[in-house]
């Protein structure tokens, strides 16, 4: 009976700190945030040294760091292939990864030098995002079955809220659409010239995407050209370059598609000009 008694204990005070954690995450003022608070209750309980939140990017295939402690890499620079390591092989499987010596294992792929143990939890938060809950420690042997139901059952909790905080989101991004739309329109109707229209359009575009630039071109009379019609926040150099080719530049293959496009680093893109 003790042994009965000292178990619905355990599993009593875990039941309140997932609740304590997730009433934590859930008053976070930010979706970053409260997977900072997430991470760090995955930290605690299973003595780990370092960890990651990573969810993947449903454009570039990659897994996108959103939350980290203990990396030598910032957070919000950092992207993994789903193919590498431990993390990559739970997000692909769906099942939780635990190795108490990475020295040994061939899906191992090191992150920090000194890690000796690392456990992953996958998340599955909908039909096109997955993602992965990752903690590391220093020593072998670090992690026990038991952490591993811990770091399963927080990885659970973040699928729930990061679902929460996207819905929350979006609805966001409506209300904000909205009023960029009704802004717009507004200042259509209140001019007859095309290039105010334009950049009107350019400029709420750029707030509404929180961009550093907005640019907005216009296929010439040959349609083999893209002229630079409007722009907001722009410097001169971008202002007076040359005209893009629509058979050779990014911006042409989505004139040619008629389909938007997404470059996670253009710097990469032998068509960036």
């Amino acid at each position: 009976m003790s042994n009965e008694l000292a178990e619905w204990k355990a599993r009593y005070e875990r039941l309140a700190l997932l609740r304590r954690i997730s009433h934590a995450a859930g008053a976070a003022p930010t979706s970053a945030a409260a997977l900072e608070v997430l991470l760090r209750a995955a930290l605690e309980v299973t003595r780990a040294d370092a960890g990651f939140i990573a969810l993947m990017n449903p454009n570039t295939g990659f897994l996108e760091v959103e939350a980290a402690a203990g990396l030598p890499h910032p957070t919000g620079e950092l992207q993994l292939r789903v193919s590498e390591g431990l993390a990559g092989w739970a997000t692909r499987s769906g099942r939780p990864a635990r190795v108490n010596d990475v020295r040994t294992e061939p899906r191992y792929f090191a992150l920090r030098q000194q890690t000796r143990a690392e456990l992953a939890a996958p998340l599955d938060v909908g039909d096109q995002a997955r993602g992965v809950l990752c903690v590391m420690a220093d020593r072998t042997n670090a992690f026990t079955a038991a952490d591993e139901e811990w770091l399963v059952e927080l990885a659970d909790e973040a699928e729930r809220l990061i679902r929460r905080l996207w819905s929350f989101e979006q609805l966001r991004l409506k209300a904000r659409l909205f009023e960029t739309l009704a802004s717009v329109s507004r200042a259509i109707h209140s001019t007859l010239n095309l290039d105010d229209a334009l950049r009107v359009i350019t400029r709420e575009a750029r707030t509404l995407m929180q961009a550093k630039m907005c640019s907005l071109l216009l296929l010439d009379e040959t349609r083999e050209w893209l002229d630079l019609r409007a722009s907001d926040g722009a410097g001169p150099a971008y202002v007076n370059k040359p005209r893009l080719s629509a058979g050779e530049s990014l911006l042409g293959v989505v004139v040619r598609r008629r389909k938007p496009l997404q470059i996670a680093n253009v710097q990469t893109s032998g068509r960036y000009q």
